[in-house]
């Protein structure tokens, strides 16, 4: 019995198995463990976090820093404001990212609503903040990992 075919053919899998596995898809987001019994609040983008967006950003950004924050379609299913945000990097802070799924003290946008001061200006820039519950609402979709829902 001849042993190369066996060892072509190990060689082969070997090969694709870690070709298959390389393909690099961004960062990973796991979310933390939750305790059985407690109930998941889960935070929606389209119902939740862009109604505060438009209600309280939208009338500077779609013309500020680049960033429309409206509900507009950006693409099918994907609103400007979510396209502008989630794991895209800021024009004047870069390359630190609006918007990184499942860390919003590593989110500028986060920085800015809860007035740092980390990235310059707070917002919104009139002098009124959110509300507690805006800011719960802001931080739990993107702890959750700032999903497009």
């Amino acid at each position: 019995m001849n042993p190369r075919p066996t060892v072509h053919w190990l060689l082969a899998c070997t090969i694709l198995l870690v070709a298959g596995c390389a393909k690099d898809e961004g960062p990973v987001f796991v979310p933390a463990p939750v305790e059985p019994g407690v109930p998941i609040d889960t935070a929606y983008f389209n119902t939740e976090v862009l109604p505060i967006f438009t209600l309280h950003c939208w009338n500077c950004h779609p013309v500020s820093g680049a960033l429309d924050l409206g509900a507009s379609e950006a693409s099918p299913g994907v609103s400007q404001a979510y396209a502008n945000l989630v794991n895209v990097v800021t024009t004047g802070y870069a390359p630190n990212v609006r918007i990184v799924p499942g860390d919003p003290d590593a989110s500028v946008l986060w920085q800015k609503v809860t007035g740092t001061g980390t990235y310059g200006l707070n917002m919104p820039p009139n002098g009124t903040t959110l509300s507690a519950e805006e800011l719960q609402t802001i931080r739990d979709w993107i702890e959750q990992g700032a999903l497009n829902n």
